[in-house]
């Protein structure tokens, strides 16, 4: 034994205080939040977000960057809604008419009628344009006021998804993060709360400078996700949707925001020359008045020019270049649609366009639209399996080995005059419902009215065949007494 293990603590003593450095370094998990949070509201994509929501709603750049350079000249600050007419012409392509939602267990297809109604089927457009705007939007399974199961959209940059795979499909929780306003007395206060959804439960803290606080009257810490009447229940999967508009969760407005910026821009400058350049300016050779405000007076009121000997009036003509701006205008435009995936409907020769020169035309919102059906599709399935296992809870039936068919019925445009042609000249070669489905005025009314006006005219009939049996049997027995 050395002299100098005398001095040395004991084993015990060393690790105490090991496992006190330990402790004292693990951040601990309100702090963690706190990052996560701070880190999230300073990212390129929740401020994306805000800007694609910003863009279609018309409040852009230009209108806080554009400035005037002299106190004379214009200021004109023309926006343009592409961001808006891009989102409404994908979302409105893919979500405009009412979707398909089929099973073949009738008493599947009836409770999903009532889940998926009116209300819901508009929540899936709104759904659908925040993700084409944000990139990505959420839904959370919840129970409204009257206690019916039913999904609640999260705006996007309110979310902060912690995934478990690194594709980025199996979320292990989230952090919700608002503010909402209150009155402490006679003043309107805004606090920001945070809700942290986890395998376990909920907890609903109040972000006070940099620490989080127990949010007690909401709930605090909830061991559970919501009430099944008094009895608390957890979800085996964490209780989020996400709805993308592609893999990359890339919003429309990154691809397109410099060219309408440059859009807004180049527009606004034309008009602002247009506006300060007069048509013409007047030439004054020794001019006999006071100053130009009487010229000008004299001008309008007596039509006449006072001028000095060997004076003269006359006038340039302002000769005012635009084309080359018009030239910048058009190639930006295209620009935007072309990197926007969309289609110009001011294009002259969209109106007279063959069937085929149409679906030309429209192969990159299809092409678009595909990636966004698709991402759909997969969320779509994802809220299945909340459907089918609250069903389960309440004991209205086991549908979890169900199969459901979900089919978006997009509004197509077609050649309406070589789409009934076609269906003309399939008559014969395919079945009629084949042809009747194909035709661009079918609807799935049509099998309805078609099933009531046979129906009508089969009573027709019979009451022919009667009238005649009557009078064959009327005439049998005239001749019967002859």
């Amino acid at each position: 034994m050395l002299i100098e293990d005398l001095f040395r603590p004991r084993w015990h003593e060393q690790m105490e205080e090991v496992i006190k450095n330990m402790v004292a370094s693990v951040i601990k998990n309100e702090q963690v939040i706190i990052n996560e949070i701070k880190d999230w509201e300073e990212s390129d994509k929740r401020k994306l977000m805000l800007v694609g929501e910003k863009y279609y709603r018309g409040k852009m750049d230009i209108i806080e960057e554009k400035k005037r350079d002299a106190a004379w000249k214009s200021n004109l600050k023309l926006v343009h809604g592409y961001v808006k007419k891009l989102v409404d012409q994908k979302v409105g392509y893919v979500l405009s008419k009412q979707p398909s939602v089929t099973s073949e267990s009738e008493g599947y297809q009836k409770k999903l009628d009532e889940i998926f109604d009116a209300g819901m089927i508009n929540r899936l457009r709104k759904v659908g344009k925040e993700a084409v705007n944000k990139g990505v939007a959420y839904l959370h399974p919840y129970f409204n006021e009257d206690g019916k199961f039913s999904f609640m959209r999260f705006p996007a940059e309110q979310i902060i998804p912690f995934y478990v795979d690194s594709e980025g499909m199996k979320i292990e929780s989230f952090l919700r993060v608002y503010e909402t306003e209150h009155y402490e007395g006679t003043t309107k206060k805004t606090l920001k709360k945070i809700e942290h959804y986890h395998s376990e439960g909920i907890d609903r803290y109040v972000l006070e400078g940099s620490t989080l606080i127990l949010d007690i009257p909401a709930g605090g810490k909830q061991g559970y996700h919501f009430l099944l009447g008094k009895q608390p229940v957890l979800w085996e999967k964490i209780p989020l949707v996400h709805f993308r508009y592609n893999e990359e969760e890339q919003p429309l407005i990154e691809q397109i925001k410099s060219l309408i910026d440059n859009y807004n821009t180049q527009a606004s400058t034309n008009a602002d020359v247009l506006a300060d350049i007069p048509n013409f300016i007047y030439k004054l050779i020794n001019y006999g008045g006071v100053d130009l405000e009487e010229f000008i007076r004299e001008l309008n009121i007596y039509r006449t020019v006072k001028t000095d000997e060997n004076g003269d009036v006359d006038k340039l003509t302002a000769d005012i270049q635009t084309e080359a701006n018009e030239k910048e205008l058009d190639r930006t435009r295209k620009a935007i649609y072309e990197l926007g995936r969309g289609v110009d409907t001011l294009n002259e020769n969209l109106g007279n366009a063959s069937g085929v020169a149409l679906k030309f035309r429209y192969s990159d919102l299809d092409l678009d639209c595909n990636i966004l059906e698709s991402e759909m599709q997969s969320s779509i399935e994802h809220m299945m399996w909340f459907i089918t296992h609250y069903l389960q809870m309440i004991g209205e039936g086991d549908f979890t080995e169900e199969k459901v068919k979900f089919v978006f019925n997009r509004d197509i445009i077609t050649n309406e005059m070589e789409a009934v042609e076609m269906c003309e000249k399939s008559t014969g070669v395919l079945d009629d419902q084949t042809v009747r489905e194909n035709h661009p005025w079918y609807t799935p009314e049509v099998e309805d009215r078609l099933a009531k006006q046979k129906a009508e005219e089969q009573k027709d009939i019979d009451e022919y065949q009667e009238a005649l049996e009557k009078q064959r049997q009327a005439q049998t027995g005239m001749n019967s007494d002859e």
